[in-house]
């Protein structure tokens, strides 16, 4: 891992345990990309929370970012995390089988 990134991994964790900003939980959301900007609509059980604006350069920051930390997190725990839609689909097709017994 690069200092950088153990840093602020570090500067996270401090500031997680001393309550303060707000935390905020989503299990849902919406994008909206513009020429100018991305939006991110964060939702918590259908409802939105809260809209997060930032730039291109930013959002794809993030992304990457995200993207490898997930990485990492897969190949230390030997588990693949499913995304949303191949859990509605493995849902589908228990339904279908349960139906048809």
């Amino acid at each position: 891992m690069k200092p950088e990134k153990e840093d602020t991994e570090n500067n996270i964790l401090e500031i997680l345990k001393s309550d303060e900003i707000n935390n905020i939980y989503f299990n849902g959301f919406g994008l909206g990309v513009s020429k100018n900007d991305v939006l991110i609509l964060l939702r918590r059980n259908g409802k939105p929370e809260v809209i997060i604006n930032t730039s291109h350069i930013t959002a794809k920051s993030f992304c990457n970012d995200l993207s490898e930390a997930l990485k990492r997190f897969e190949e230390n725990t030997n588990h693949v995390i499913p995304i949303s839609e191949e859990i509605e689909q493995l849902m589908e097709e228990q339904n279908e089988i349960n139906n048809s017994e």
